[in-house]
């Protein structure tokens, strides 16, 4: 980039003095020529001029020695041609070189080595005895040489000073293009140490100019979502490390039981009908823990990879009532009343999760408390605070922490389970932004407070 730089800046110069080195030599090359012009003209408007024109004084034969009014200075000449003949001369005439029939007007000749200078005026015919008239010219000359030579000494000097002034424009260029390009060296030395340390929470320094500002962003936004995504990518694979691990760890023991019994079966093939219905009916139970297992570790694998789940508005008092009549159906004896404020209690959400949430809570009340469970949704300012109330035994304070860990399970809970509802309860409030804690109901057992950001 310094060495394109470098040659930009030297062509654009070069191109500068270049044109302006043109502009000055012809403009120069055109004043001088213009000045001597004008000599030759005020020289045709003059005696030698007015000698050959009629009333004046000719000399009537070709190569004869011109009259007195026919006069041409040092370095100059005069002559009149007639019918392609030099007629009359004057001054320093070259003895060949010059055209016998030459254009009217100005030119630049050459002639015996020199250049010259032309003026050429046609005169009136002259009447001849035996046809037409004879046509006629005059033409004034000057030597062009030392005009010719100041001009290319002008265009040598021209062309030495625009050879030094690209020369010196290559050498400045390429000295300022370091510090012009230092920025852009940071940002490539900030990049390679992204490279090399694959540290993706690192960012460029900004502050070096608009331009470079302007990369530094773009770069530091590539990299803002490339650890986006490698978090993102790091959570799945953590969530799928967990998932593996938990299975292994849960349902080893229930398969190797089912195993177990299905084994007895096949081995007793005299085994009485009821003993055998009790064995396949504990595998059937156990089919259905495993299920259940596996449903909510799945169900916490999803959640472990947060990013991937669809948001949108949630209207919690309907989540709410669909929960409540989808727990009085699993559980006809258990007495679940519902309270919320009327009208739309939204938030903002993954649908699914949130009434994975309330699912877990009713379940877990209806299964560790009582008979009676109250569901209670409150609006608080920004907040919408989910409560539910058993009458069990509680919690005591020692394990109110403790309960929310995978797998974990009171004390003395005597009631079956697989110690994943409530990290479910904990998982769902934590990526709803929300918050989950365990106190104690006004009748005596657990209160599960939820409090999640109202939209």
């Amino acid at each position: 980039m310094r060495t394109r730089i470098a040659a930009a800046a030297t062509a654009a110069v070069a191109l500068v003095l270049i044109a302006g080195g043109v502009a000055t030599v012809a403009t120069f090359a055109n004043r001088e020529r213009s000045s001597l012009d004008r000599e030759l003209e005020q020289r045709a408007q003059g005696p030698a001029g007015r000698a050959v024109r009629p009333g004046g004084v000719e000399d009537g034969g070709p190569g004869g020695p011109g009259p007195p009014g026919l006069l041409a200075e040092s370095g100059s000449f005069v002559r009149v041609i007639a019918g392609g003949e030099v007629v009359q001369a004057a001054g320093d005439l070259p003895a060949e070189g010059l055209p016998s029939r030459p254009a009217e007007g100005f030119d630049t000749v050459t002639a015996e080595g020199g250049r010259w200078r032309t003026l050429t005026i046609e005169l009136p015919p002259r009447p001849s005895l035996f046809g037409d008239p004879v046509e006629r010219l005059i033409q004034f000359g000057a030597d062009a040489d030392p005009l010719e030579e100041r001009i290319d000494s002008l265009e040598r000097r021209v062309a030495l000073i625009s050879a030094l002034g690209i020369g010196l424009t290559v050498v400045l260029a390429s000295l300022f293009a370091t510090p012009a390009l230092a920025p852009l060296s940071r940002l490539r030395r900030a990049v390679a140490g992204v490279s090399t340390t694959r540290d993706l929470s690192r960012r460029l320094p900004e502050g070096a100019g608009r331009e470079v500002d302007e990369l530094a962003h773009g770069v530091n936004e590539m990299l803002a979502r490339l650890e986006r995504s490698s978090a993102e990518r790091e959570r799945a694979l953590e969530a799928t490390r967990r998932f593996a691990a938990d299975v292994g760890h849960e349902v080893r023991t229930p398969l190797t039981s089912m195993r177990a019994n299905l084994d007895a079966v096949r081995r007793n093939p005299t085994m009485p009908a009821g003993q055998r219905r009790a064995i396949l009916d504990d595998v059937a139970r156990e089919q259905e823990d495993l299920v259940s297992v596996l449903d909510a570790l799945q169900a916490l694998a999803r959640g472990d990879s947060a990013t991937a789940l669809p948001r949108e508005p949630v209207d919690m008092a309907e989540v709410l009532d669909s929960a409540v009549e989808a727990a009085r159906r699993r559980h006809p004896a258990a007495r679940i009343e519902l309270s919320a404020p009327e009208g739309e209690q939204r938030v903002t959400g993954w649908p699914e999760g949130l009434r994975l949430l309330i699912d877990n809570l009713v379940e877990n009340a209806v299964r560790h408390g009582g008979e009676q469970v109250l569901v209670r949704l409150v609006r608080e300012d920004h907040a919408l605070l989910l409560t539910v109330d058993d009458d069990g035994p509680g919690v005591p304070a020692a394990e109110r922490v403790r309960i929310f860990d995978r797998f974990a399970r009171g004390t003395a809970v005597k009631s079956p389970g697989t110690g994943l509802g409530l990290a479910l309860v904990a998982q769902q409030a934590q990526l709803h932004n929300g918050s989950v804690e365990v106190g104690d109901s006004d009748g005596g057992g657990a209160r599960f407070s939820v409090r999640l950001p109202a939209t």
